[in-house]
């Protein structure tokens, strides 16, 4: 069956999503054939040449990036000419498939084409479109926050791919009494973390929780809230820096609880254990009271006095509240 011995890095091209067992992607969990084209159709409205077969997640023997409740996340190959340093909106309806290619390409052969993440609304998703979750990552990229966007329609989102270990796999790897059995962790050109000069477990993982409360404080200042971030296990991916994820749940609507909701989940959620091998918790009334005053005054002055009751330095800039 097609695809089935395709060696690793190698793209699906486009015209073959429609055959076994590529149309269980494009249409999953539906197995329709009218879905799957019109699904071809719009995937090749924003760019999209062809899919990677990588990942840890599996879908009828074929590895994925990630699977969800409401989506999938494949890795896919993007045309830079039609996307590349523009939002692009993607229509499918008088799109028609013309390319004649019948052989898979190595990603070494791709010249004017971006890797990308994938992401595509399940057909069983009780999501209308994928347009509000593109409108509040857009909002988070004017600051700096989460993966580029970088074209969308009704059921895709295309964004920056992001190289790292999802937050509960980067506390599992770091979280024992000295940091863990870190290592290097490598993949394909691109490291996770680097020990180097006097780059160690304890500066790193210090590093990266610091990484993640500054962003969150960013996100609190513009009004948006993520809305997952107390169960942040697959909505952050560290690497060389922290990178927030997923933002369906986000809302420009409700009170903003990024910093709280993160706080609470790396010092007495899932994330303790990097907080105890940071020694973050020795004086846990001073942390509560500085996460009540914040609450209270999200201005950057409370956030500093949050930093500073966990031993976390922070830039020293204007203290202008919200």
């Amino acid at each position: 069956m097609i695809g089935l011995h395709l060696q690793k890095s190698s793209i699906v091209p486009i015209e073959h999503l429609l055959r076994e067992p590529f149309i269980d992607i494009v249409a999953y969990p539906s197995r329709s054939v009218e879905i799957a084209r019109d699904r071809v159709k719009e995937i090749e409205s924003i760019g999209v040449k062809g899919i990677v077969l990588e990942g840890k997640s599996i879908i009828n023997g074929l590895p994925i990036l990630g699977k969800g409740c409401t989506s999938i996340v494949v890795k896919a190959v993007l045309d830079k000419n039609s996307s590349v340093n523009s939002v692009r909106n993607g229509s499918s309806d008088d799109d028609n498939n013309n390319n004649n290619s019948s052989s898979s390409r190595s990603l070494e052969d791709v010249c004017n084409e971006m890797v990308v993440a994938l992401k595509m609304m399940r057909t069983d998703s009780g999501r209308i479109s994928m347009e509000h979750e593109a409108r509040m990552l857009a909002i988070a990229n004017g600051v700096g926050i989460g993966p580029r966007l970088i074209a969308y329609s009704r059921n895709l989102l295309a964004i920056e791919l992001i190289d790292g270990m999802h937050m509960i796999e980067f506390v599992r790897e770091f979280g024992g009494s000295s940091g863990g059995n870190a290592k290097d962790i490598v993949a394909g050109n691109h490291s996770y973390y680097t020990n180097t000069g006097n780059c160690n477990n304890y500066t790193y993982v210090k590093s990266m929780l610091k990484d993640i409360l500054e962003q969150c404080f960013l996100l609190d200042s513009i009004g948006l809230d993520h809305g997952e971030l107390g169960r942040m296990d697959r909505h952050v991916i560290i690497g060389s820096k922290a990178c927030i994820i997923d933002f369906e749940s986000s809302s420009m609507s409700r009170r903003v609880t990024n910093v709280t909701s993160a706080a609470n989940y790396l010092l007495f959620g899932k994330g303790r254990a990097l907080a105890d091998m940071l020694g973050l918790c020795r004086d846990k009334s001073r942390i509560v009271d500085a996460l009540r005053m914040y609450r209270l005054d999200m201005c950057k002055d409370k956030f500093n006095e949050l930093l500073t009751s966990l031993g976390l330095k922070f830039y020293k800039e204007s203290s202008a509240c919200r």
